[in-house]
C-alpha cells in the first residue's frame, strides 16, 4: 500500500447523446427471450454510443474544458490520459489535449493504457505529478469502445459503451491510499488484440472478480481504520458489482451508474463519481483486463465540482 497527498477539485463526465436500447439490438440477433435474459444478466438496458467518426479526443475535450472552468490552464503542471482507443499510436492523446487546452510547455503530458483498472492507476500517477510540481494536474480517462466491438458478439455488444471524464487534482490534501494487483496469466480473458476487437470470456472475468479481486479489496479495506462512506467500483456488470459490494459488506455505500451508461471502460469509476452524490472517504476500484485490479481510498469533498455534458 502506498500513500500520497491528494485533493480532487472537479470530476466532469462527457457521454454521447445517442442512447441505444440494448434489448432491441439484441433481439435482432438472438430473439426477444434471449435478449431479455442477457439484459437482465448484465443490468445494462441502455448504452451511450458515439456517432461514427467520433474519437475519444472528441469526448474528452468537453469534459476537460468543464473541469478547468475558472482555472488558468497555464498554471497546470501536467496532464495524464487513460485510454486504449486513441486514434493515433502517437502522438499521445495527452499531447493533443495539452495543445488544445493551452497548457504550458513545461507541463508533462503522457498516456497510460490499462483498460478496466486504469482510473486508480491514473490517480496514482497524477497525484505524484501534482506533489512533485506543486501544481494542479488534469487526469482524463475515456474510450470509444463501440469502435472495437464485434457487432455479432453478444458477450460484448450490449456491454461496452462510450464516455470520457476529466478529474482536476490539486497538490496537497489528505493522504490517499493505493494498492494494486496483477495476474498476467489471465491476459486472454479480456483483451483487444491486433484485429482491434474486444474479446471477453465473461465467466472468466466473473471468476476473477468473485475470487482474487474480492480478496484483494478485503485485504485493502482491512488496512483502513473504518469502512468507506462510498464504494465506487468499475461498472463491469451490475450483478457483478452488487455481488462484490455484498461480499465486502459495502451494499449501503455502493454507488452505480451502469444502469444509465452501461460499461464505458475504466472511466466508469470517475463517471459514477461525477453522476452521483455523496461525500467522505471513497473506495474506488478498477478491475478487469490484464488481468489487473487497482484500488484507492480517496477523500471526496462536499465542495467537489461534478457535472455531466453530452457531445
Amino acid at each position: 500500500m502506498t500513500k500520497i497527498p491528494l485533493s480532487i477539485e472537479a470530476v466532469c463526465g462527457c457521454v454521447p447523446a445517442t442512447v441505444v436500447d440494448n434489448h432491441a439490438i439484441l433481439a435482432e440477433l438472438v430473439g426477444a427471450a434471449k435478449a431479455d435474459a442477457l439484459v437482465k444478466s448484465t443490468g445494462f438496458p441502455f448504452r451511450r454510443v458515439a456517432a461514427p467518426g467520433t474519437s475519444v479526443f472528441d469526448l474528452v475535450l468537453p469534459a476537460a474544458r468543464r473541469a478547468l472552468e475558472g482555472i488558468d490552464p497555464a498554471t497546470l503542471g501536467g496532464l495524464v490520459a487513460i485510454t486504449f482507443s486513441a486514434p493515433d499510436r502517437f502522438p499521445a492523446l495527452a499531447i493533443r489535449l495539452h495543445h488544445a487546452l493551452g497548457l504550458p510547455a513545461d507541463a508533462a503530458a503522457f498516456d497510460l493504457s490499462l483498460a478496466c483498472s486504469g482510473y486508480p492507476y491514473g490517480l496514482f500517477a497524477a497525484a505524484q505529478l501534482a506533489a512533485a510540481t506543486g501544481r494542479r494536474v488534469l487526469l482524463v480517462d475515456g474510450d470509444v469502445q463501440s469502435a472495437h466491438v464485434d457487432v455479432t458478439d453478444v458477450n460484448t455488444l450490449a456491454v461496452m459503451s462510450d464516455a470520457a471524464t476529466a478529474t482536476l487534482l490539486a497538490p496537497g490534501g489528505n493522504p490517499a491510499s493505493f494498492a494494486f494487483f496483477t495476474d498476467g496469466a489471465g491476459a486472454d480473458i479480456l483483451r483487444c488484440g491486433a484485429d482491434g476487437k474486444i474479446r471477453m470470456d465473461g465467466f472468466g472475468v466473473f471468476r476473477f472478480v468473485a475470487g482474487p479481486v474480492s480478496q484483494f479489496l478485503k485485504e485493502f479495506c482491512a488496512t483502513a481504520s473504518s469502512p468507506p462512506d462510498l464504494f465506487i467500483p468499475h461498472q463491469a456488470n451490475m450483478y457483478m458489482v452488487r455481488q462484490l459490494a455484498k461480499s465486502l459488506g459495502l451494499n449501503p455505500q455502493l454507488r452505480t451508474s451502469g444502469e444509465r451508461f452501461a460499461n464505458p471502460g475504466s472511466c466508469s469509476v470517475p463517471l459514477t463519481l461525477a453522476a452521483t452524490d455523496g461525500a467522505g472517504r471513497a473506495l474506488l476500484a478498477g478491475f478487469g483486463a490484464g488481468l489487473s485490479a487497482a484500488a484507492a481510498f480517496v477523500d471526496v469533498s462536499s465542495t467537489l465540482r461534478r457535472s455531466l455534458v453530452e457531445a
